[in-house]
Order: structure tokens, then C-alpha cells, then sequence
């Protein structure tokens, strides 16, 4: 039995030392320093790329016709016929209704007559004129021969030294009192002379009232016919036939009572505000020449919900010069182009709400990475690229950024060339001069 046991013994000790023993395969996988080798890292590229970076300014707004005429009737009256409807173009002067014109016609009959009879006073009162003049020079004469009568009577009435009177003292009265007949009457002729004359001055005036009185119903005749001010679209009709309306003013057509509402579909532009913390952005620049341009040239893209695919481009036309005191915000007007630069069967319409891009700062040629490739610690920023397999990791400064893209420069002494691989996906945990292996996918690898 303790034969039994011993044998036992001695054959699990000798198992235990065999397992001991390091296999061929096992001691093949072990260095001199007794350290497992690390295994290079599996990682994803993209090459650094050239492409043209932009810093926009987004905003909302609706777009607007460059010209919308509120038309109102410009006379009372009862509506008889509406020439146009909604969405029809129409020309200036065009008509879109008709009131009854029937009192206006009336009125201007009555003022041409009335100019008439003014006209034919005229030559009644330049005869009368005339016969007011040849009495006026027969009671001239009559007083001049009565003062010459006078004078002699006057004469042969006092006796001399050598011959008696031969007039009494009451026939010479009789002659001075001829005199002074005579030349009151040429003092009456005159003055009916001179009234005349001014009843002739006057007629002229109500001549020229009475024409006045005509083109003022002629005038309100032609209210009786509401025109277009202007080329362009109807965009709203009010009017109908049998509808009762007064002379409204311009006021009162934006209260909202206007029969009709004429935009310009041809010239559209946008307003929109912006802090005046931006003012700045939107200043207008001397141009090549040392004039001053529109506001920094900037470029203005619009989108529309109606047409998601199409873009509209714009201009930046006027900046108001002050800043509203209470919103502290100033006002931008940009001009719009109507058709799609990408689609000219897509057409923009006034009313439209639109998003806006306003391109403030470009750069055309920047270097750009993924923005996942760029790693930061605090506020300083790197990139890990490789080069001979190795990661190498290069300090950048970061520029303009857009959704997917940010762009790099690099700093200090280091270098980064176009088209060199940088590592976007498994760049987290890399070391400055780690082994890794770019994976097949990576846009470098192919």
C-alpha cells in the first residue's frame, strides 16, 4: 500500500513539471526582454483637400416686389364692370374697372356749356368797350367846347371903357354851369369806360374758370376708370360688379380697402435686420476705381421651402444708415434674381418666405480636413498624419468651418502638404510615432 502511494506521488509531480515547461511555440512568441510586440493600429484616413471655405450669416424673411401699387377708385360711384382678375398682367394705363359714369358725364356737359356762354361774353363786352370809348370822346369834345363857350361869354360879359356888357350876370351862370355839365359828363363816360373794361377783364377770368371747371369734370370723368399705374400682376381684387365705393386716399388703401393690389413680379428684393454688432460686415467698400460699392460685395444665396432644390442669388442694394433704438438692429435691402441660377424654370414670387446665406468672409483656396480629424486638447488643436506608416501628429490652427469641413494651418515649424493622409476615425488613443495600418476602405488607400 505505501508502495502505491509513493508511485502516485511521483507521477503527479512529474506532471506538474512538465507543464512547467515552456513549448516551442510559446518561447518562439517571447522577445529577449520577456514583452509581448504590440499590434499596429487599424485606422481610417482622408487626404488633406484644397477647396473654397465661406463664413455666412443665416436669416429668414419673405420676399418682396420692388414696386406694389395699392389701387383705390379715385371717384364714388356704383361699379359696372371689372376688366381683369387675379393673376392677370396687365399694362399702364390699363383699365381694370368701371364705375357709372353717368353724373360725370352729365357734369362735363354742363361745364362745356358754361365755357361757352363765357366765351361769347368776351366779344359782347369788347363792342361795348368800344362804344364806351366814342362817348367817353363825345363828351371830351362837348366839355372842351363848353369851356371855350364859357371863356368868351366870360369875355363879353364885362363891360369895357368904351362898349357895355352883353351878357347878364345870370345868362354867364348859365354857361359856367353848361361847363361844368359838360365836364361831369366826360368825367361819367370815363369812369363807364373803365368799367367796361374791367367787366371785360373779368370775363376773360371766368373764361379761363369755366375751362377750368371743364378739365376739373372732365377729370373726374376719367376716375370713372380705374388703370394701372404701372406694368405688372394683379395680385388681389377687391371690386365687384354692383359694389358701392367712395373716393379713398392712399391712407386708407393700406388700411386694407384698396379694389385692387398691383405687384411687379420682374423686380423682387428682400429686407431683413441684422445687430448692429454686424454693421460693420455690411459697410460698403471702395471699389477698383475709388468708388464706393454696394455693401462689401457681399453675397447673398436664397432658399425656399417651395422649391427645395432651387437656389436664388441676390444682391446687397441699400443699408439703412441707422439702428433702430429699440430692437438695436439695422435694415438690409438686397435685390433678387426671379428665376433659379440652377433651375430658370423655378421663379421666385413676392410673398415667399425665404432662408437667406450671406456669404460675409471667403477663402478660395484654404487646406481642409474632416472636422473629426482635428483633435483638441484645451484650446490647441492637432492632427495625426501619417507618414511611412508612422503617426505623426502636426499642430494646426483652425480657420473657417463649415458642416462636414474645417480649415487647418499648420503651426510652428510643422508642415502639412496636400493629399496627406490624416487619420479621422481611430485617432483618439494614437501616439506621436505608433505603427498603424490604413485600412482598405480609407479614400487614401484607393
Amino acid at each position: 500500500m505505501h508502495r502505491s502511494i509513493s508511485v502516485r506521488a511521483l507521477l503527479l509531480c512529474a506532471l506538474f513539471v512538465a507543464a512547467c515547461q515552456p513549448t516551442d511555440s510559446a518561447a518562439a512568441s517571447t522577445n529577449d526582454t520577456g514583452l509581448k510586440p504590440r499590434e499596429r493600429s487599424r485606422v481610417l484616413v482622408e487626404p488633406v483637400a484644397e477647396r473654397e471655405m465661406l463664413k455666412t450669416l443665416d436669416t429668414t424673411t419673405k420676399v418682396e416686389s420692388e414696386f406694389q401699387h395699392e389701387i383705390v377708385p379715385r371717384a364714388s360711384g356704383l361699379v359696372t364692370e371689372v376688366l381683369v382678375e387675379e393673376g392677370d398682367r396687365v399694362e399702364a394705363g390699363q383699365v381694370l374697372a368701371r364705375l357709372d359714369d353717368r353724373e360725370a358725364k352729365i357734369a362735363v356737359g354742363e361745364a362745356e356749356v358754361a365755357l361757352k356762354e363765357a366765351r361769347d361774353n368776351v366779344p359782347k363786352l369788347a363792342i361795348a368797350i368800344k362804344e364806351s370809348e366814342s362817348r367817353a370822346e363825345s363828351a371830351r369834345r362837348s366839355s372842351e367846347q363848353a369851356q371855350r363857350d364859357f371863356e368868351r361869354n366870360e369875355m363879353i360879359a364885362v363891360a369895357g371903357n368904351e362898349r357895355p356888357g352883353l351878357l347878364s350876370a345870370k345868362e354867364l351862370e348859365q354857361s359856367r354851369l353848361q361847363r361844368d355839365q359838360a365836364v361831369s359828363d366826360h368825367d361819367t363816360a370815363k369812369l363807364a369806360l373803365e368799367r367796361t373794361r374791367v367787366e371785360h377783364e373779368s370775363a376773360k377770368n371766368a373764361v379761363a374758370r369755366a375751362e377750368l371747371q371743364l378739365e376739373q369734370a372732365r377729370l373726374m370723368f376719367s376716375y370713372m376708370e380705374i388703370l394701372a399705374p404701372a406694368r405688372g400682376v394683379i395680385a388681389l381684387r377687391s371690386l365687384k360688379v354692383g359694389d358701392s365705393v367712395a373716393a379713398t386716399t392712399s391712407f386708407s388703401a393700406r388700411a386694407g380697402v384698396a379694389g385692387f393690389t398691383l405687384v411687379d413680379t420682374e423686380k423682387l428684393r428682400v429686407v431683413f435686420y441684422r445687430p448692429q454688432r454686424e454693421l460693420a460686415l455690411f459697410r460698403p467698400r471702395e471699389t477698383a476705381n475709388g468708388e464706393p460699392g454696394h455693401a462689401g460685395g457681399l453675397e447673398l444665396t436664397a432658399t425656399t421651402e417651395a422649391m427645395p432644390n432651387a437656389k436664388f442669388r441676390g444682391a446687397i442694394e441699400r443699408v439703412s444708415p441707422t439702428i433702430d433704438a429699440q430692437s438695436g438692429a439695422f435694415r438690409v435691402t438686397a435685390a433678387m434674381q426671379v428665376a433659379a441660377e440652377n433651375d430658370p424654370g423655378a421663379k421666385l414670387l413676392p410673398g415667399m418666405l425665404v432662408r437667406l446665406e450671406i456669404v460675409t468672409e471667403r477663402h478660395p483656396n484654404a487646406m481642409v480636413v474632416p472636422k473629426r480629424a482635428v483633435l483638441r486638447e484645451g484650446e490647441v488643436g492637432h492632427v495625426i498624419v501619417v507618414r511611412d506608416g508612422l503617426a505623426r501628429r502636426v499642430a494646426v490652427e483652425e480657420g473657417l468651418s463649415d458642416e462636414e469641413f474645417v480649415e487647418i494651418r499648420a503651426q510652428g515649424e510643422a508642415t502639412l502638404k496636400l493629399g496627406e493622409p490624416v487619420v479621422v476615425v481611430g485617432n483618439r488613443d494614437l501616439e506621436e510615432g505608433a505603427e498603424v495600418e490604413i485600412d482598405a476602405s480609407s479614400a487614401s488607400a484607393k
